[in-house]
């Protein structure tokens, strides 16, 4: 959008003239006492008139630019929309009147069309207020707006945080918040093929739905490093210990892929670029007393399944990577297992059906940690072009915007123990790994690493066009705070509030500037 404005009052010419008026008052000294006080008023007016009749200007410019702006990208629209030009006009002068409102000093307008560019000029002469007492009787106030329609096509990307922390009100506030900017979206575009809407919910890990177990970028075969991670054998995959269980299946989500790949949107084409299957495993059993109580992802007994009697000297380590202990057996516990921790709802690609996206947002439901570096590189995968998900224009088209809607309410979370494993499970796998960073059991440490990377995928996501605003909601780490604002594009896109009642006004906000942006250039 091209906003070009101009103002034909000058404050700095006004205060030159009262600043006139001083100098002559100082050089001349003669006269009565009363002459005295009369000049020392005209300066003290001026000034006082300055203040105040520059203070309504400045109110009524700002009040008038942006009523403006908001009749002109809706001339755009209906000239987008192929209205005649006079039915378009007759919109932007209607929205300018609605905007301003009935105590608006009178002003004129004029919309003029050429082709696909929409001009719009505005002018008020605003009376003063004091300093017609020197002369100056009003401001001359011109407003200009101009909009080029592009014909332009928008794809935005919720990332949206269904930790657990987010039950009762703020899921519900979520739920209307996110089908508002939705609506809001598909009503501004006619053709509602222009805009497509992808949904990412996020929690401790990131769901990308069962149906693609068997898809060219999951890692069916154990191609990628880590796949055999914590198991004793290369003999069966992740997916076929899954099958070996009793009642139990792929829950849907991913593990991060090991750098580079975890903070880029590289093709999966081979090796660590492939999705890995997540996979819990079976932590061990109380029998050896030691650091025991830390185990919180303990849901089979070691010596289950197709296992022999467990030697008296058998470790820890042992007891958790043997794979013979999954055959024909389940997890003890809804709350424990393989898929522990994958908790959100799988993510919606993008789409140009509204019912079909209304329908994923009030799905969406409160459990879980909270990776928001995981929630944003998925964001980032729905809307590029390539694999996993292959929905998104490519990022060469010109006549494209791509946008990426961030909301959390919480840090990036993970817990850091003092057993063998030096932290719970998670979609970095366990701590001793050293996927994230180099192993540690300090819970601050992980979680400064997981700030660390998802800056860094920020970085990159911008780099690669795509415009990143952020929510935090009643978020009282300041660190994440910061990190959110530097994350987004701009400080202006990064939003922060105390209450998730306001979420609703934050993303009708958000809806109406990715309008903008797509039917101005």
């Amino acid at each position: 959008m091209a906003l070009a404005s101009h103002s034909r009052f000058s404050p700095n010419r006004l205060f030159s003239r009262a600043r006139d008026l001083v100098s002559r008052f100082r050089r001349d000294r003669s006269g009565a006492v009363a002459m005295l006080f009369g000049l020392t008023l005209i300066p003290v007016v001026a000034f006082a008139g300055y203040a105040v009749d520059y203070a309504n200007a400045y109110r009524v410019r700002a009040k008038l630019q942006n009523a403006l702006d908001s009749a002109t990208l809706a001339v755009g629209r209906e000239v987008d929309a192929g209205t005649d030009s006079g039915a378009a006009r007759q919109v932007g002068k209607d929205v300018l009147s609605a905007n301003l409102g009935e105590n608006f000093p009178a002003y004129s307008v004029n919309f003029q069309i050429d082709g696909t560019l929409v001009t719009a000029t505005a002018d008020v002469d605003l009376p003063t207020y004091i300093l017609g007492v020197i002369g100056h009787k009003k401001w001359d106030i011109g407003i200009t707006s101009v909009v080029n329609v592009s014909n332009g096509t928008i794809e935005v990307a919720l990332v949206l945080d269904n930790s657990g922390s987010m039950s009762g009100s703020k899921i519900a506030d979520l739920r209307d918040a996110a089908q508002s900017l939705t609506e809001i979206l598909f009503e501004a575009q006619r053709d509602t093929s222009g805009v497509s809407i992808g949904l990412v919910p996020f929690a401790g890990a990131v769901n990308v739905g069962t149906q693609h177990a068997n898809a060219v970028w999951m890692d069916t075969t154990g191609q990628s490093s880590i796949h055999f991670e914590n198991f004793d054998s290369t003999a069966r995959t992740r997916f076929q210990v899954f099958n070996a269980m009793r009642n139990t299946s792929w829950g849907g989500c991913v593990e991060v892929r090991p750098s580079p790949h975890d903070v880029t949107d590289s093709a999966p084409a081979g090796g660590d670029s492939l999705f890995v299957p997540y996979f819990a495993p079976d932590e061990p059993d109380s029998r050896d007393s030691r650091n025991s109580s830390s185990y919180t992802n303990n849901y089979l007994d070691d010596d289950e399944g197709s296992c022999p009697t467990p030697p008296n000297n058998e470790t820890q380590v042992q007891a958790q990577e043997k794979t013979c202990k999954y055959d024909n057996e389940r997890s003890d516990s809804s709350s424990r297992g393989p898929n522990y921790r994958c908790t959100s709802r799988p993510i919606l690609p993008l789409s140009d059906n509204e019912s079909e996206i209304v329908t994923a947002i009030q799905a969406m439901g409160a459990n879980g940690m909270t990776n928001i570096h995981q929630g944003l590189m998925w964001g980032w995968r729905v809307l590029s072009s390539d694999q996993p998900f292959t929905e998104g224009r490519t990022e060469n088209d010109a006549t494209n915007r791509k946008f990426m809607v961030v909301m959390t309410d919480g840090k990036n979370t993970h817990t850091g123990r003092s057993h063998q494993n030096r932290s719970a499970f998670s979609a970095y796998g366990f701590s001793k790994n050293g996927r994230l960073r180099s192993p540690t059991s300090s819970t601050s440490n992980l979680e400064s690493a997981m700030n660390t990377k998802t800056e860094t995928s920020c970085t990159n996501a911008k780099a690669s066009g795509i415009t990143i605003y952020t929510i935090a909601v009643e978020v009282p780490d300041q660190a994440t705070i910061d990190m959110l604002r530097r994350c987004a594009s701009g400080d202006q896109r990064a939003f922060s509030i105390e209450d998730s009642d306001a979420l609703n006004d934050v993303f009708e906000a958000i809806a109406d500037e990715i309008n903008k942006l797509r039917i101005t250039s």
